[in-house]
């Protein structure tokens, strides 16, 4: 009976050991790097896991078609290991892309979340340095209704930042197979700045023509039809076959043809859609610097009692919209860039200056 005791304890505080360290783990935040986020979603997120389990069931199918060497049940057993495999392989380099168009949103979302907290800041000195002035009799109470306000608007644009962030943490952490609670602390910082697109249009199209699905289809055809045309040539073969095996290979060829140039506009569209962000990303830093100026000259005209509390109100904000303006463009250029380099191949350089290799 002692015996019996003595064990239900030592599982007790073993279990009760166990509780307390899976408790510790989960509230100890986990540091993640692109890389690190999507082994982690490969691994643990639940739809991929599904096309993971059909994957690894029509490979255990074509194990046993070829255990028992039945032909039908081999080609059967063949179609669907290769049909498995190719989603696999498709929906793998989709989460891949998910995964950091995901960790880029979330930094984005806390860079938003600092501009806007700068925003409240200045909202709240402001109605500070105004309600010294009113003490002082140089203000009126519209102007002190004025700075009111626009610390109301500032605090609501800075708590609805907070349940953004909030939310686009949880669906990272949904996507990375987490639990939502999970604290995550995202190590790329870089992904943050600007990284200029180097590569020219012409290079872009010239290794999308290697990887585009459709371009590669079409060639595969057309290398089919033209196997058919050698058959057809067959002195053994029908004129008729022969005929409609060079329409084939002629339509093959147009429709290469016809890949190949709308992957080109695809290229273009995408190449030119770019630059016109970089061109958007510098035309708003350069208001930001100019607005930025803009209201250190008018903060000194105010404490000189030159200028009104509307005016320099309205600095304020505006400047706290162009610097929201900002960090919005800079996520949809390295959403962009990123879309760009993934059909041209440079998925491992997407992060950083490509290389050009």
């Amino acid at each position: 009976m002692l015996r019996k005791r003595g064990n239900i304890l030592i599982f007790s505080l073993a279990f009760c050991l166990l509780l307390t360290s899976t408790s510790w783990a989960k509230s100890q935040p986990l540091k993640l790097d692109v890389e690190g986020a999507i082994n982690l979603a490969l691994e643990l997120n639940l739809d991929f896991r599904l096309i993971m389990l059909d994957w690894e069931q029509a490979q255990a199918s074509l194990k046993r078609a070829q255990i028992v060497g039945d032909e039908d049940m081999l080609a059967e057993a063949q179609k669907g290991w290769e049909k498995a495999e190719k989603h696999y392989l498709e929906q793998k380099q989709n989460y891949i892309s998910l995964v950091r168009s995901a960790y880029q949103e979330l930094l984005e979302s806390e860079a938003s979340l600092a501009n806007w907290e700068k925003a409240k800041e200045r909202a709240e000195e402001q109605l500070k340095i105004d309600q010294s002035k009113f003490k002082a009799g140089l203000l009126s109470t519209l102007d002190i209704q004025r700075a009111e306000n626009s610390l109301f608007n500032a605090k609501y644009s800075y708590e609805n930042a907070i349940i953004n962030l909030e939310t686009k943490r949880m669906e990272f952490n949904q996507l990375l197979g987490l639990d939502l609670d999970q604290e995550v602390v995202l190590t790329e910082r870089i992904l943050l700045d600007f990284v200029p697109f180097t590569l020219e249009l012409e290079e872009c199209y010239s290794r999308a023509l290697a990887l585009d699905s459709a371009v590669l289809g079409a060639k595969e055809n057309l290398e089919k039809c033209q196997e058919a045309v050698v058959v057809a040539k067959s002195p053994f073969t029908p004129r008729v076959e022969l005929e409609k095996a060079l329409v084939a290979e002629e339509k093959a060829k147009i429709q290469v043809q016809q890949a190949e140039q709308a992957l080109y506009f695809k290229i273009r569209g995408d190449y030119y859609g770019l630059l016109n962000r970089v061109h958007n990303l510098e035309a708003k830093e350069r208001n930001i610097k100019l607005e930025a100026q803009t209201l250190l000259a008018e903060e000194s005209k105010y404490a000189a009692g030159v200028l009104s509390n509307a005016q320099i109100v309205a600095q304020q904000e505006k400047l706290a919209q162009l610097e929201q303006e900002y960090s919005t463009e800079l996520l949809q250029y390295n959403l962009a860039r990123l879309k760009l380099l993934q059909t041209i191949g440079l998925d491992e350089h997407s992060w950083g200056e490509e290389n050009g290799d």
